[in-house]
């Protein structure tokens, strides 16, 4: 079974970590479907339907469906997202 079948919050970057998200990058590298992957990208992209807060094909992608070129980029990311996961949580003042 794919890694990212068995463990999709790694991939979407609302959900997961920074550390998850690189690590999924990894396993994306060595995924023997990556070239299959590739093509779907291209195929989502070409129609103006990337994918939105996920990893896809290695390519980590903003809400936007931007590819994030960067790991400070990604990083930053990250911790935007966080921050807004701990403001939709509440406080427990």
């Amino acid at each position: 079974m794919l890694a990212c079948a068995v463990d999709p919050q790694s991939w979407d970057l609302d959900e997961g970590s920074y550390r998850a998200g690189v690590d999924a990058q990894a396993e994306c590298f060595r995924c023997p479907r990556l070239a299959e992957c590739r093509k779907e990208l291209s195929s989502m992209v070409a129609a103006d339907t990337p994918p939105r807060s996920m990893i896809w094909a290695g390519v980590p992608f903003s809400h936007r469906g931007r590819p994030i070129t960067s790991d400070a980029v990604l990083r930053s990311y990250y911790r935007r997202v966080d921050g807004h996961r701990g403001t939709s949580r509440g406080s427990a003042a």
